[in-house]
């Protein structure tokens, strides 16, 4: 929709569209699985991932559909490697994860999760070399290389319900911030735990902002802002 800004130039969408596709909700990530293309990545409550890429000439290319055949239940993009040229789409399901190269059509590898995929993140934890995809589900969170080997291992108090890569410590490497069932966001470097605090419901969605400061939301309604676990700002 078009708004007006108090005292400028009204401001006008740069594209909008009608998916007619119902959506789940928080299941949606911005990529580029080509170089320079811009795509928008969505699941459908059908089990598909709605791909949108608004600058492509022709329309006919602009939406693309991938049968996942599954009940979606995370979806994230990101590059394993810093030799990758292009995001992959990481898809998962109740016990699977998958990662798809969009461009070359293929899957890059498949895995089975038998604690389930309840929240991905794609990056580059502490001191380690390459980004791993990071896999929360039920008290575990497991992290797979761009060979879809297992590198990363630990687990968590309850079940994973939200996942984000936040700089806690201040010192140039990132953190993993995951919050739980059990009411608790907590900090990984690597597999230690270096802080956690008990929230009053279960977070939903976690957010790096400036630095250490992070955002997050709960289940009961409630938005707020740490500067790390323990001193929360508002």
């Amino acid at each position: 929709q078009t708004k007006k800004k108090t005292g400028g130039n009204a401001m006008r969408p740069s594209f909008k569209i009608e998916l007619k596709q119902p959506l789940s909700k928080r299941l949606v990530d911005v990529a580029q699985f080509e170089h320079n293309k811009t795509s928008l990545a969505a699941a459908t409550t059908a089990g598909k991932v709605l791909i949108h890429t608004p600058h492509e000439q022709d329309p006919a290319d602009q939406i693309r559909l991938l049968n996942i055949n599954r009940n979606i239940s995370a979806l994230a993009t990101g590059r394993l490697s810093k030799a990758h040229d292009r995001d992959y789409l990481f898809v998962g399901a109740q016990t699977t994860l998958l990662a798809y190269d969009v461009r070359d059509n293929r899957d890059a590898f498949f895995k089975d999760t038998p604690d389930g995929v309840n929240a991905i993140v794609v990056g580059r934890l502490g001191e380690r070399d390459e980004p791993l995809v990071y896999v929360g589900g039920n008290c575990s969170i497991l992290g797979y290389d761009a060979r879809g080997e297992e590198a990363f291992w630990t687990v968590t108090g309850d079940n994973v319900s939200a996942m984000a890569f936040c700089d806690v410590e201040e010192d140039g490497q990132l953190e993993l911030l995951v919050g739980s069932d059990d009411f608790e966001i907590r900090v990984f470097r690597d597999e230690e735990v270096l802080l956690e605090t008990t929230e009053t419901d279960r977070p939903t969605a976690l957010a790096p902002l400036h630095h250490a400061v992070f955002g997050y939301a709960l289940s009961n309604g409630t938005v707020g802002v740490y500067d790390k676990p323990g001193a929360r700002r508002w």
